[in-house]
């Protein structure tokens, strides 16, 4: 069977502009309504270095990491949700350096808990906790850090 020129061009191109995975890769073909054709275009996207999901799962993380300052478990999440395999995900957060990672908990604690209107430091503290939580930082290493950073 032959891949459709149009088609595989349009991939490529997508591929191109960021790292992507084949979950957004299946998505894409599946909007353009391309259905027959899905796994000879993945396998030419990864034969061809357009398509790496090793290297997309590091992208992500770094990003998300570094920019949008999410913790190990919101990445893992946000990659599980894509299909990424789970040896992928593992050594992407193992890219994370440990001490930056430690040194951005703590920073994130520092700005969140001057700005929590509290008197209440129990409340204070778990509100703190909360955010961070929610941003996908593992809860005991924040209550660590918490404790550490507010005495």
């Amino acid at each position: 069977m032959r891949i459709n020129k149009k088609n595989l061009f349009k991939i490529e191109k997508f591929c191109s502009t960021q790292e992507r995975c084949i979950f957004d890769i299946i998505k894409k073909l599946n909007s353009w309504e391309v259905k027959n054709d899905q796994n000879l275009i993945i396998e030419h996207l990864t034969k061809n270095n357009f398509l790496n999901e090793q290297r997309f799962s590091n992208t992500f993380s770094s990003g998300k990491f570094n920019i949008k300052k999410w913790g190990k478990i919101r990445i893992s999440f946000e990659l599980k949700k894509r299909n990424i395999k789970s040896i992928i995900i593992k050594n992407s957060l193992e890219e994370i350096d440990n001490e930056q990672y430690l040194t951005t908990i703590k920073e994130l604690i520092n700005k969140k808990y001057r700005i929590i209107n509290e008197k209440d430091v129990f409340k204070k503290k778990s509100k703190t906790v909360q955010y961070l939580y929610q941003k996908g930082y593992e809860t005991s290493l924040v209550w660590e850090l918490l404790n550490e950073e507010i005495k």
